[in-house]
Formats: structure tokens, sequence, C-alpha cells
């Protein structure tokens, strides 16, 4: 039997959400136990009092207006889980941020073209958070 993976998803729209988690699921034999939150700052608070095998957060929140200050702050709080970063239109120092994350483009992938790099990138995603390796993440 796969393991159960928590995961907290930071997202403030509804449908993302729902495409994303039905994504997770297709992509890998993991069982997932997922946690929404509509704010960075509800990330916050949730990432301070409990770990998780998982973080993914999409960079446009109603409270978020620096991209490199939300992925700072997951970063801060992750205590070594992987994190995915979903982008669209907001600009990352990917220098900044590191190798440890990965970054998934919504408009690329889930437009259909790039359905099979998206399942790609989310198996590996899901097996970098069951083996609690980040750096399985890098390209």
């Amino acid at each position: 039997m796969a393991p159960e993976l928590s995961v907290l998803h930071v997202e403030d729209d509804f449908a993302d959400a729902m495409l994303l988690q039905q994504a997770l699921r297709d992509a890998g034999g993991y069982a997932l136990n997922i946690e929404v939150v509509r704010t960075l700052r509800d990330a916050g608070f949730k990432l301070r009092r409990r770990a998780y095998d998982l973080i993914i957060a999409d960079l446009r929140l109603p409270d978020s207006t620096d991209p490199n200050e939300t992925v700072g702050l997951l970063q801060q709080h992750a205590n070594d889980a992987p994190i995915l970063v979903l982008t669209g239109s907001a600009g990352v120092d990917a220098d900044r941020i590191g190798p440890d994350v990965a970054m998934l483009d919504k408009n690329l992938y889930f437009d259909g073209k790039g359905a099979r790099r998206a399942a790609e990138l989310l198996a590996r995603v899901l097996d970098a958070a069951a083996a609690r390796d980040r750096d399985a993440l890098m390209i």
C-alpha cells in the first residue's frame, strides 16, 4: 500500500485547486491528504503548527505581492518538505529560490499541450515528498 502524503496547497482559485488536486491523484500511486488554504498568511499559520510532506503554492495570492518573498516564507517553514511553485505570469528569481524548489507554469502545462510533462513533474514531486528528498526535485 502506498504511503499517505500530507500536502499543503496554497491556492485562492477554487477551480485551479481542483484541477491540480486531480492531476496529483492521476500522477502517482499515493494516498493524499490535501489541505487547501487561500492566503500566504494562512499557509504560514499552518506551517508553524505542523509538518507537511509537500507544499504546493500559487504565487498569485491575495496577500502576496512579491513572488520571491512568498517562496522565501514557504522555504523558511517547510521543514525540508519539497516545494512546488505554480507560476503563471508572476516572475520568480530562480537564483534566489534555489534548485530545491520545483516550478510548474500552469498556463503551459495545464492547457492540454503539456499535460504529459506536467504529469511527469508531479510524479517526481510526489516521489520526492515520499522520500523527503528535496534534491530529487532538481532538474
